[in-house]
């Protein structure tokens, strides 16, 4: 049953993230580069292999978050409106 807690997290956190990042302008950017949420999501997947955390809703959110910031036109981690 781990496996259907981690595909029913990976649909409920590719969904919030989606809502989340329609709902909201926040953006972190850093000399030119963009910290976009899936690259947030992959260094928390690191961290959490690292203290070898293995909840399986925990990685289906992230692994959904990840997924759906991979998904979108641009995921460039350049930022193209340096300011």
């Amino acid at each position: 049953m781990e496996f259907a807690i981690y595909s029913i997290a990976l649909i409920a956190g590719y969904a919030a993230t989606r809502y989340g990042t329609e709902q909201t302008k926040f953006h972190i950017r850093v000399k030119g580069l963009w910290i976009h949420h899936w690259i947030i999501a992959a260094l928390l997947m690191v961290a959490f292999y690292w203290f070898s955390i293995s909840e399986p809703w925990v990685w289906g959110g992230l692994t959904g978050a990840a997924i759906e910031g991979l998904t979108r036109k641009n995921w460039s981690i350049r930022n193209s409106k340096k300011k």
